[in-house]
């Protein structure tokens, strides 16, 4: 019953949630009775998300349209979110784009998108919410939805890989910050994830990069048992850990030269689709993973 369950009368919020992570964030935390607020680009995709969650599971579910490549997105998204007193208690920074390619080869438009989705509007969304949880008062999550790339960085992938780079050194100072708070931080650094992202950075995952991936529904589920036990920076997977591991053991020359070998053979360039920040990169890179 829903009055059992761990998450009753909270509401989370979550960016990107029209497909892969952020759609199973969605899925999961209705599992475990939140109410949730979904924003995204893709309306159509939230509000069907929607239905089937208000069916299954009975919570209260509100979609937001919202593009945070615009600078104004992350304020209006705010103020819409806590419209008519709600109390958030769950965020969720999943949103993500990433262009996979020589930084040269791409209009520096394409680079801001990036920068803007990934950096500063979870920035800015963690700044509103973090006050607004502080305010409130009740137990409070945040996740950040990095990559392994915040480990090391890749080639051909500079703007993504410094991007979740940020993410992850902000989400650890900032735990620090809200340690004697109600608010626990996690930021979460997927690897290869089945997800869309791959479809728009511009990669087409090879026979030898599928045997190292996750479902998106893995990943979720692995990453809300980790929050739940207090952990600040989480990696799922052995393989990831590792690879987040050992390069800290050799030359960051090399460290590069075989960050490009491996994703060289995990994936190929292919024409790019139209951007979308639907979810991290989801990929998160997604792709590499996120």
């Amino acid at each position: 019953m829903k009055s059992t369950l761990p998450l009753q009368s909270q509401i989370s919020l979550i960016t990107g949630a029209s497909s892969g992570i952020g759609e199973q964030f969605a899925i999961q935390l209705a599992q475990l009775g939140s109410d949730l607020i979904l924003a995204a680009r893709r309306v159509d995709r939230l509000e069907t998300l929607a239905n089937t969650l208000r069916a299954q599971y009975g919570v209260s579910v509100t979609c937001i349209p919202c593009d945070l490549s615009t600078p104004q997105a992350a304020k209006v998204l705010f103020a819409t979110a806590t419209e008519e007193g709600r109390k958030i208690t769950f965020l969720v920074n999943n949103a993500g784009l990433g262009r996979y390619g020589s930084f040269i080869d791409f209009p520096y438009a394409d680079h801001h998108s990036t920068l803007q989705v990934n950096m500063l509007a979870p920035t800015e969304l963690t700044y509103l919410f973090v006050k607004h949880m502080l305010d409130h008062g009740k137990k409070s999550y945040l996740i950040q939805v990095a990559s392994i790339a915040a480990f090391q960085p890749v080639g051909f992938f500079s703007i993504y890989s410094a991007t979740k780079g940020y993410l992850r050194y902000f989400s650890e100072t900032l735990a620090f910050e809200l340690r004697k708070t109600p608010i626990r931080v996690m930021c979460l650094c997927p690897g290869g994830t089945y997800t869309e992202f791959f479809e728009h950075s511009g990669q087409k995952i090879t026979r030898s990069g599928a045997a190292t991936m996750m479902s998106a529904q893995q990943v979720v589920q692995m990453s809300l048992d980790a929050l739940w036990k207090g952990k600040t920076v989480f990696v799922p997977g052995l393989l990831n850990k590792l690879a987040c591991f050992l390069p800290r053991l050799i030359p960051r020359e090399l460290a590069l030269d075989l960050a490009f070998i491996t994703m060289n053979r995990a994936v190929e360039r292919v024409s790019l689709l139209p951007a979308s920040p639907a979810s991290p990169l989801n990929a998160n890179n997604h792709s590499s993973d996120k």
